[in-house]
């Protein structure tokens, strides 16, 4: 593996370092717990879940579009509109199967890091968030989002 992936695959398994004992020591009562509240509704630890899982397997699907020549996303894609319905859609889903979600979506990131030419990591497009990112952009997107909201969760569960 090249220093590039070295340094890529360091970045993502250090944010998992940081981020799952804290996500697989949620309990029932954390499920609960409002995180963030909005014109829209409250989001709890449940919902960021949900969110996280599909936002994980969310951000490798677009890196694989990206590397095989595919559109990323739709130029028109409302990103908050796919949020409130990936938390709609997870609702009716088992905190462990999102959980194993997250995992299998981590693990199939290092796999697919693990298949890339240095060249493809500076393939180029359009992420959800309405961001042009290259490849590499995209997995640490990944694992960055991941912290961001484990690190809200954390604060609200204080």
């Amino acid at each position: 593996m090249s220093e590039r992936k070295e340094e890529l695959r360091s970045h993502m398994e250090l944010r998992h370092a940081e981020t799952w004992p804290v996500l697989e020591g949620l309990n029932d009562s954390d499920m609960g717990v409002e995180v963030y509240s909005a014109e829209e509704g409250t989001w709890t630890v449940r919902d960021l879940l949900g969110h996280l899982a599909d936002g994980e397997s969310g951000n490798l699907a677009q890196a694989k579009r990206l590397v095989a020549g595919e559109q990323t996303v739709p130029p028109d894609f409302d990103l908050d509109r796919w949020n409130r319905g990936a938390v709609r859609r997870a609702a009716e889903t088992s905190p462990a199967v999102l959980m194993r979600v997250i995992a299998d979506s981590y693990s199939s990131a290092l796999a697919f890091l693990e298949g890339l030419a240095d060249s493809d990591l500076d393939k180029l497009g359009l992420h959800s968030s309405g961001e042009m990112l290259t490849t590499e952009g995209f997995l640490r997107r990944m694992v960055d989002h991941r912290l961001e909201h484990v690190t809200d969760m954390q604060a609200a569960m204080r």
